[in-house]
């Protein structure tokens, strides 16, 4: 068994552990009026395919509903996006708990909204906890969302000094450089999520400052202060209400931009759309290969891809089967035959 990832001292013995602290993870997948553990019911969207994972807990009759036929090959592969094994000690992932259980206070909390509000809990708890979601999503296996090497052991370093089991021993060192010229900004939409749905959503490619939506908030890291003053990265349309959040840092309170649901409504709507272009252009370049494959040259005719397009929209098979590689495979073999043999 391999040391944990984060003390690197201990045997990884935890299993089951979130990247994404539960209390916010189940607001973004798990089944519709369902808030306890094993009630996932998620999607995890890629230009390539959707794919798609439950709990343990979730009903026959919903898996029959999003699935189809039950088979145990699905039940086999089912694979929980955000749950690890092996990860953590015993004693990390208590540490990790304190932290979380503390912010998960503070969303209790009923600002009003267009305005900057502070935080419930310690600054310095709250930093400990952004930051260490952004390190877990980092060390995850093919989370698709990865720091710096030198940035991923800055927030390793701070992890480990400072999580403690007992919060009132959680304090900053302000001599510590490591809590130097580092901070962020943070966005939220109160109870958006009790009527909405959200996303854990960023853009591998925003990194000043790492910007990142999970549930009802827009979390922006920022690894230097010049960072600040650098070039505009639009997350969503989100720019506005982030030059309105105030600037956080290690060793004071937290300050919160709080969204109205109207507002955090439009990058909800922004990411979606996103992704349905991002699916559709990755469709469009895998059908050019097809057809330059079968010695043809260019493009493949339009129409044809508007047909495949259409089919793979309209097929009658279950939710959680629809978007996926093997049956976007047998709707393109199933086309391309009759067109090659007409």
């Amino acid at each position: 068994m391999r040391n944990c990832l984060l003390c690197n001292e201990n045997p990884a013995d935890k299993k089951g552990s979130h990247i994404v602290p539960h209390f916010l993870s189940k607001r973004i997948d798990n089944e519709e009026g369902e808030t306890g553990r094993d009630k996932e019911m998620g999607f995890v969207i890629t230009p390539k395919q959707t794919t798609s994972y439950f709990g343990r807990a979730v009903l026959p009759e919903k898996l029959e509903e999003v699935y189809g036929e039950v088979t145990d090959e699905l039940i086999e592969k089912n694979n929980i996006d955000g749950v690890v094994d092996n990860y953590f000690c015993t004693s990390c992932e208590s540490n990790l708990s304190v932290i979380e259980s503390e912010y998960a206070n503070t969303l209790n909390q009923n600002p009003e909204f267009d305005q900057v509000y502070e935080g419930s809990t310690s600054g310095f708890v709250a930093f400990l906890f952004w930051t260490s979601i952004i390190w877990r999503l980092s060390i995850q296996d093919y989370s698709g969302f990865k720091l710096k090497v030198k940035e991923e052991k800055r927030l390793n370093r701070i992890l480990k000094k400072y999580l403690k089991n007992n919060l009132t021993e959680i304090k900053p060192n302000p001599l510590d450089s490591d809590l130097n010229d580092i901070g962020y900004k943070l966005l939220r939409s109160p109870h958006y999520s009790d009527k909405n749905w959200t996303w854990l959503h960023w853009r591998p490619n925003y990194e000043r400052p790492y910007s990142i939506m999970i549930d009802e908030y827009v979390l922006f890291l920022y690894f230097k202060t010049s960072h600040l003053k650098g070039m505009v990265m639009d997350f969503y349309s989100s720019e506005n209400l982030k030059n309105k959040a105030e600037f956080n840092i290690p060793t004071e309170n937290e300050s919160i931009f709080s969204v109205s649901h109207k507002e955090y409504s439009l990058i909800v709507e922004n990411i979606k759309n996103y992704g349905v272009k991002a699916v559709d252009k990755e469709l469009d370049t895998n059908l050019d290969k097809i057809h330059q494959r079968l010695g043809k040259k260019g493009q493949m005719n339009a129409q044809l891809k508007a047909e495949i397009k259409k089919k793979i929209a309209d097929s009658k098979v279950a939710l959680g089967q629809k978007f996926t590689i093997k049956n976007q495979a047998e709707i393109i073999n199933e086309a391309m035959s009759k067109y090659i043999n007409t």
